[in-house]
């Protein structure tokens, strides 16, 4: 056993070693005990003491470790009095802001993600056809009526277009797939790269959602899928036509994570 010894004065002992644990090993060990125990969001994590000692590290590793997980929505910290860690819920927009960071080091432009949905999206659209539930169409049917409602405020309809992209991929029933396309269209709208959608645009949006949703609810797979594709090649057209320097503008993760 490797030992280490005490320099104090003549009478040298030995005492084990403590193996070094880096905050990333913490984080992850923390993650498998949340997995092990089925922790759900607000359930609070043990006080700093009792995470001291279990996984034997100092105070500056552990609160290194949670503020990593803090960072990716993981946990949350609660201040005060009976405050401290506790479970987040992690989302799309937790995970958007970590590809962003990823992205903009990698000199990633705005054209490269539009080129990665212009691929999924059809292929989700498809699997939604297939596996869509009566709860998710419900949601697709909703919010593709929010966006004809909110026709005239762009705002409002960018919401709506977003939930109908989320949806599709919640009902695709595919957890990658749903995580990828919540966070990708957190990007790819273009809002912050200064793409603006007029009346003209939003109506024609409205329209192709209107014909994704009648091919999903009709279990077609295959009219989903090219409806999806027509959809996604257009809007790639009209970045374009309209926002090249945009289209092909490097991404910032202030963009992103905003």
């Amino acid at each position: 056993m490797k030992t280490e010894t005490s320099s104090d004065g003549p009478y040298r002992r030995s005492r084990p070693a403590r193996a070094h644990k880096t905050a990333t090993v913490v984080a992850q060990e923390i993650i498998d005990e949340m997995g092990r125990n089925d922790f759900v969001p607000g359930v609070k994590l043990p006080v700093e003491r009792e995470m001291l000692a279990k996984y034997g590290v100092g105070r500056g590793t552990l609160r290194e470790s949670l503020r990593y997980l803090e960072m990716n929505g993981i946990i949350t910290m609660k201040p005060g009095p009976g405050g401290g860690p506790a479970i987040g819920e992690p989302d799309s927009y937790d995970f958007a802001g970590t590809l962003g960071l990823f992205l903009q080091v990698n000199r990633t432009s705005f054209k490269a993600i539009v080129e990665v949905r212009k691929l999924l999206e059809p292929i989700i659209a498809g699997l939604a056809a297939e596996h869509a539930t009566s709860e998710t169409l419900d949601a697709i049917r909703q919010s593709v009526a929010d966006m004809k409602r909110g026709l005239e405020d762009e705002e409002v309809f960018l919401q709506a277009n977003e939930r109908f992209h989320d949806t599709v991929a919640l009902a695709a029933g595919n957890t990658v797939f749903e995580l990828l396309i919540r966070s990708l269209h957190r990007i790819t709208d273009g809002v912050p790269l200064g793409v603006a959608y007029p009346k003209s645009r939003r109506l024609a949006v409205l329209r192709a959602h209107q014909r994704i949703f009648k091919a999903i609810e009709a279990e077609d797979i295959d009219l989903a899928r090219e409806t999806m594709e027509r959809h996604v090649v257009e809007f790639d057209r009209y970045l374009k036509k309209y926002y090249p320097t945009a289209y092909d503008k490097l991404l910032r993760w202030s963009d992103v994570s905003l």
